[in-house]
């Protein structure tokens, strides 16, 4: 039960933090000079702006989401860490549905986080990479 309710509590903070983009990030706000900077962005296609068709988007998305959850719950009875596993993946499910949920009905993420020759970004991808770093030190835990 407390995995479900971190999943809503991480949801609900994306979902807050996109809102604030949406109200306060229509103009650039620079954070390290020209390199690091904060605007309100939409944005239509993967991580680096890696174009796919949309239907076809969702699909993958929805499917990455369900095989992700099927792969949690059958991987958490062998875990010997459940507590940190259970943060690793909140994080990444929690995340990945909302950005799912903002493609399936606004066919777009809202990006807020510039980064001069990567990418852009939100809480939301930073939270999945947290969430799979968290799962890889699990993973050379368990196998040490």
């Amino acid at each position: 039960m407390i995995f479900y309710i971190i999943l809503l509590v991480w949801i609900i903070l994306d979902l807050f933090t996109k809102n604030l983009a949406y109200i306060y990030l229509q103009h650039k706000i620079s954070i390290l000079w020209d390199f690091l900077y904060l605007k309100f962005t939409l944005n239509p296609w993967i991580a680096f702006w890696i174009e796919i068709y949309p239907f076809l988007l969702k699909i993958i998305t929805i499917s990455l989401i369900i095989l992700i959850f099927y792969y949690y719950k059958n991987e958490r009875k062998n875990n010997k860490n459940i507590k940190l596993f259970d943060i690793s993946f909140s994080l990444i499910l929690a995340w990945a549905i909302w950005n799912a949920l903002e493609r399936i009905f606004n066919s777009n993420v809202i990006d807020f986080i510039w980064v001069k020759y990567f990418s852009v970004f939100n809480l939301a991808d930073s939270f999945i990479t947290i969430g799979a770093i968290i799962y890889m030190y699990i993973l050379y835990k368990n196998n040490k």
